[in-house]
């Protein structure tokens, strides 16, 4: 396996999709954050081992300039995939979890995977946005209220990244990257967001068919804490994400086997399915337009 080195290595694409995705979550309408991030994005000198580097400006004009030739950023093939206990494909994954709520030495974990459905020469990066809805007229309960700060039941989720990790599963990434995580719980439906990127060129060349797994949440339990909500039947669902391919090549997906339960059957999902996601398409080329003659 070739790796790539990191001295060569900048955070100038990935310090891009990072500002960019958080700054689309801050300018959401009708948001409201659980927790408050400062964000820290490494920024290096134009320059690497003496020789100059584009200007940003630069480097995107010529993105959407590439862009443009391919019609535009897209996945139309890429399917997004969620499983307890393992990831995508494997024997013990599962699309239902009856979680041990009284026992806190048992966690209950999520693995989220993507198929690519395209070739690209690097994969930098994804959103993510995962949404665990109350079912049943219920409401989620405090359980489910786990930011850090101001949640009732702080500590009991993780995000943990697939980057150099050993899950049984292919994933993308050569080097570590930075990770953010924003919860916001409300009565009925709590979203989490995760965002993920790695330096230029710390990431395999990936295959259209592979499945890649890119995170997984872990839920912890602390019983002692008397909260209600565990044993709430639940359905979480991976509404939408986008694919960093590289600078302004970043298609949304929302297509995929994106739900699974948590102490309830499977068959709950079926109420929150909604309409498939439309195929992309080209754009239609522009009628050619006839000159109009010369009148003398």
């Amino acid at each position: 396996m070739k790796r790539c080195d990191p001295r060569r290595a900048t955070w100038r694409t990935a310090a891009w999709f990072l500002l960019s995705a958080l700054a689309a979550i801050a300018a959401a309408p009708g948001t409201t954050r659980a927790d408050t991030l400062t964000v820290t994005v490494p920024i290096l000198p134009d320059s690497i081992r003496g020789k100059p580097v584009k200007p940003i400006a630069q480097e995107l004009a010529e993105a959407d300039s590439i862009l443009r030739l391919r019609g535009g950023s897209h996945a139309e093939n890429a399917q997004l995939f969620l499983s307890w206990d393992a990831p995508w494909g494997h024997k013990r994954a599962r699309r239902e979890r009856r979680p041990a709520c009284a026992d806190s030495t048992v966690e209950d974990t999520l693995y989220l995977c993507v198929q690519a459905g395209r070739d690209a020469d690097q994969f930098q990066g994804f959103t993510a946005e995962i949404m665990v809805r109350a079912t049943g007229g219920d409401t989620l309960g405090a359980w489910w209220h786990m930011q850090g700060k101001g949640g009732r039941n702080p500590g009991a989720m993780r995000v943990e990244w697939a980057a150099l990790q050993n899950w049984g599963a292919p994933q993308p990434f050569l080097q570590p990257g930075q990770g953010f995580v924003i919860l916001e719980p409300s009565q009925s439906v709590a979203k989490v967001r995760l965002i993920f990127a790695v330096p230029d060129r710390a990431s395999e060349r990936v295959q259209p068919e592979a499945v890649y797994v890119l995170a997984r949440l872990v839920l912890k339990h602390m019983p002692q804490r008397g909260l209600p909500g565990c044993a709430s039947p639940v359905v979480v669902e991976w509404s939408k994400a986008t694919l960093a391919f590289g600078l302004r090549d970043e298609p949304t997906v929302a297509r995929g086997e994106r739900f699974v339960s948590y102490s309830g059957p499977y068959a709950l999902s079926e109420q929150f399915r909604g309409l498939k996601t439309k195929t992309w398409k080209p754009p239609t080329p522009a009628p050619a337009t006839t000159p109009a003659p010369i009148v003398k």
